[in-house]
C-alpha cells in the first residue's frame, strides 16, 4: 500500500472514530431519564407500542414542517423517514421491546445532530403525552 492510500485510509478511520463517539443525553432536570447518542443516532424508549408510536412520529413530522417520504409499519417494528425544510434527510427506527414499551432511533442526515434529533423525540413524546398520558422510559 502506498502511504497516498495509507494517509487517506488513516484520515477515514480517525473521522469514523470521531463522528462515531457516544454519549448520554439527560431527558429530564434530575438526570433520572436518560436517552443516547451513539454513533449519530440519538436513542430512547417511550412508554408506547410501536404503531403509538409511528402515529406520534407522523405528526411530529407535520408538527415540525418536515415533509414525510416513508412510513413503513409492520407489528412490532416501523421505518419512517422525511425530509427538513434543507432537505436533509430524517430516520426514524421504531421496534417494540415489549407491549409497553418501544425504542426509538433518530437519524439526521449521515452524521446526525443530537439537538435536532433531541427536538424531534420530545415532540414525538409530547404526541404519546397528550394521547395516552405516556411518559418517556428510562434508557
Amino acid at each position: 500500500m502506498n502511504t497516498t492510500l495509507f494517509s487517506r485510509v488513516l484520515f477515514a478511520s480517525a473521522v469514523l472514530l470521531a463522528v462515531a463517539g457516544c454519549s448520554s443525553v439527560p431527558m429530564d432536570s434530575k438526570g433520572e431519564v436518560q436517552a443516547s447518542f451513539v454513533a449519530g443516532e440519538f436513542r430512547a424508549l417511550v412508554n408506547a407500542n410501536a404503531p403509538a408510536t409511528a402515529r406520534a412520529t407522523s405528526e411530529a413530522f407535520r408538527q415540525l414542517g418536515l415533509f414525510e417520504i416513508q412510513n413503513d409499519l409492520q407489528t412490532f417494528e416501523a421505518s419512517l423517514a422525511a425530509r427538513t425544510p434543507r432537505d436533509e434527510r430524517v430516520r426514524i427506527s421504531i421496534r417494540e421491546i415489549n407491549s409497553r414499551q418501544t425504542q426509538v432511533g433518530i437519524r439526521v442526515s449521515v452524521v446526525g445532530d443530537k439537538d435536532y434529533s433531541r427536538k424531534l423525540f420530545e415532540q414525538i413524546d409530547k404526541n404519546l403525552a397528550g394521547s395516552d398520558g405516556n411518559t418517556p422510559a428510562t434508557w
